[in-house]
């Protein structure tokens, strides 16, 4: 039983090593001009709340202000929810997107489903990880 503990415990401590290196890598993108698209401010909530800082816009802004929502940014960084659903949206919005003259990409989010590993679908739910990030500083 302790072993099955400290595996889980094992694969909990990479995970928030990879978390920080993708928002370090999010933070650099947006730095070099990327926004980072998702789906609802609850997604919005979780990424700032691990330490993004960049642009974020959600669908629901891009619904009503169109190409407007991300302001100078011409580069977006599809970060939808990691189940079927995500993908037929971030499928619907690069071709949108795209149409509109920008330059997409979805390796962010291809990179957090492997790394989630199954474990969780939804963005918002990496909120639990920036509690227990805070408590080991």
């Amino acid at each position: 039983m302790e072993i099955a503990m400290e595996r889980r415990e094992k694969k909990f401590e990479e995970f928030e090593e990879f978390l920080a290196r993708f928002v370090g890598n999010l933070n650099h993108m947006s730095s070099d001009g990327w926004s980072v698209l998702v789906e609802g401010k609850r997604d919005m909530k979780a990424l700032k709340l691990l330490g993004y800082g960049g642009p974020l816009v959600t669908v629901g802004d891009l619904g009503r202000a169109g190409a407007a929502a991300f302001a100078a940014s011409r580069k977006v960084v599809i970060l939808t929810d990691l189940d079927r659903a995500g993908a037929l949206l971030a499928a619907r919005c690069i071709k949108r997107l795209s149409h509109e003259g920008f330059r997409t990409s979805l390796v962010e989010r291809r990179r957090l489903r492997i790394a989630a590993r199954g474990a969780f679908r939804q963005v918002e739910n990496l909120s639990r990880f920036a509690g227990a990030r805070a408590g080991l500083a």
